[in-house]
C-alpha cells in the first residue's frame, strides 16, 4: 500500500495534523492501535486560546465553546495565607480572538475530532492497527503495521510520529529524548462534589501553595480535578477508597475538615518529565506531540503544545508536498524545538517549581509578586501572553488556517 502521507497516533495531535493535511487536499492514513472508541477518563482539560483558533478552523470551536467551562479568572492562594492572586483573562483582550481559558476534556476534544475524521473522504483511521517497525529511506518511509488485516508492509513519502512519548517512531528513527524527570510524583484525583460550594470564592482554576507543595483545583464539565505533589513511596499512593493521607489533609484544610466525605471517581499517581526529542525531523520522519517532548502538567500546556506541532507540521508538510521545497518542514522541526524548549518547557517548570516551594517568606513573597505583577499593565501584558501561550505559537498556524477547505463533506 503506497501512501503520500502516514500518521502514526489516533489522538488529539496525530488527528490534527491529519485535518490540516486533509483541508489542503493530501490524503491521509492514520494508524491507532487502539480502539474507535474513546474511554470517557480524566487527563488533561485546558485549552489555551491559540488551540481555538486551530479547533475554530477544524470547525470544532463552537462545539467547544458550547460545552466548555469557561475561566474568566485563576486564582493563586495559599492553604494557610489569607492572601489571594487573580489573574483575569480580560487581560488578553485585543491579543486574541478568543480571550479566555476553557477546561473540556481530552476524551471530549478527541472525540470530536475522531467524528471530524471520519468525515473526511480523504482521511482514513485504521483502528487496533500498531505500527511494529519503520524503515526510512531517502525517498520513502517503509512501516509494518499489525492489525485486523495482519501483518501489512507500507510505503509511504512522509511519516509522521504522533505516537506519544514511548513513540516507536522516535525510536527507530535513532532520535534522543534527553531530560529530566521530577522526582516527587503527582497524585490526581477527580470527584462529582461541587468544591466551588466548599471552598469560599473558589475560581474554576486555582494554584495554591503550602507548607507540603503544591495543590490545584481545576472545574472541568465532568468533575473538579485535584492534583498535588506528594513525597516518593515504595508503598504506593492510594485508590479511589483509600485516597492518599496528604489529599484529606490538603482537602481537610479547605472544606472544615470534611475531606472524607467527598467521594472521587479518580485516583492515581504520575512523574512528571522535561524531555524534548534530539530532532523534530529525521529524514522523511516526523515528530509532534508527546513523540517529540513532554513537559509538566501544571498550567495545562503539554495538549495545547501537541496540537500547535502538529497543525504547524501539517501545514509545512503540506506545502513541501504541492512545491517540492523541504525547506518547510526544516523550518518547523526548529522552530518547534526551539518553543519546546525556551518557551514551554520554562513555563511549565516555573508554575510546577514555584508552586512547589514550601517555606511561609517564599509563599508569601510569591504572592505579594504576583498581586504586584496582575496590579502592573505591562507586567501583566507579559503574563498573560505566557500564560495563554501566545508566544508560544508562529506563522504555521497561520498557514493551514488560510488553507482551502479540501477533504470535507
Amino acid at each position: 500500500m503506497n501512501q503520500p502521507v502516514v500518521v502514526v497516533g489516533g489522538g488529539p495531535v496525530g488527528l490534527t495534523a491529519a485535518l490540516c493535511l486533509a483541508r489542503r487536499d493530501i490524503p491521509v492514513t492514520v494508524f491507532e492501535a487502539g480502539p474507535e472508541t474513546v474511554a470517557s477518563d480524566w487527563r488533561g482539560s485546558t485549552i489555551h486560546p491559540p488551540t481555538m483558533d486551530i479547533l475554530a478552523a477544524l470547525g470544532l470551536a463552537q462545539a467547544v465553546l458550547a460545552a466548555a467551562v469557561h475561566v474568566e479568572r485563576v486564582q493563586y492562594r495559599d492553604v494557610e495565607l489569607a492572601t489571594v492572586a487573580t489573574f483575569d483573562y480580560r487581560a488578553l483582550a485585543g491579543l486574541t480572538r478568543f480571550p479566555i481559558r476553557l477546561q473540556f476534556e481530552q476524551y471530549k476534544l478527541l472525540r470530536l475530532l475522531r467524528r471530524a475524521a471520519a468525515e473526511s473522504p480523504l482521511i482514513q483511521v485504521r483502528y487496533g492497527t500498531g505500527v511494529t517497525a519503520v524503515r526510512a529511506g531517502s525517498g520513502e518511509v517503509v512501516l509494518d503495521a499489525d492489525g485486523p488485516r495482519g501483518v501489512e508492509r507500507i510505503v509511504t513519502r512522509w511519516l509522521v510520529g504522533g505516537d506519544g512519548s514511548h513513540s516507536l517512531v522516535r525510536v527507530q528513527a535513532g532520535l534522543g529524548f534527553a531530560g529530566t524527570t521530577y522526582h516527587s510524583p503527582s497524585v490526581v484525583a477527580a470527584t462529582d462534589v461541587d468544591l466551588a460550594s466548599l471552598v469560599e470564592d473558589l475560581a474554576p482554576v486555582s494554584y495554591w501553595t503550602g507548607p507540603t507543595g503544591r495543590l490545584s483545583l481545576i472545574r472541568t464539565p465532568d468533575v473538579w480535578r485535584i492534583a498535588l505533589t506528594v513525597p516518593p513511596s515504595a508503598d504506593g499512593y492510594g485508590d479511589v477508597d483509600h485516597p492518599h493521607p496528604l489529599l484529606i489533609e490538603l482537602l481537610g484544610r479547605l472544606v472544615d475538615g470534611h475531606a472524607s466525605a467527598i467521594p472521587l471517581k479518580q485516583h492515581q499517581a504520575y512523574l512528571s518529565h522535561q524531555r524534548v526529542a534530539s530532532a523534530f525531523r529525521s529524514g522523511r520522519v516526523l515528530l509532534a506531540g508527546d513523540a517529540a517532548h513532554i513537559t509538566a502538567t501544571t498550567g495545562g500546556m503539554g495538549l495545547n503544545s501537541g496540537i500547535h506541532d502538529a497543525w504547524a507540521l501539517a501545514g509545512a508538510l503540506a506545502d513541501a508536498e504541492s512545491g517540492g521545497d523541504e525547506a518547510a518542514l526544516d523550518g518547523y522541526a526548529t522552530r518547534r524545538r526551539q518553543i519546546a524548549e525556551r518557551i514551554v518547557q520554562p513555563a511549565t517548570t516555573d508554575n510546577r517549581t514555584g508552586a512547589d516551594i514550601r517555606s511561609d517568606a517564599a509563599r508569601r513573597a510569591r504572592l505579594d509578586d504576583l498581586r504586584a505583577t496582575f496590579a502592573d499593565p505591562v507586567r501583566r501584558a507579559v503574563f498573560a501572553r505566557r500564560a495563554a501561550m501566545l508566544d508560544a505559537v508562529d506563522g504555521g498556524l497561520v498557514d493551514c488556517a488560510s488553507a482551502g477547505q479540501g477533504g470535507s463533506r
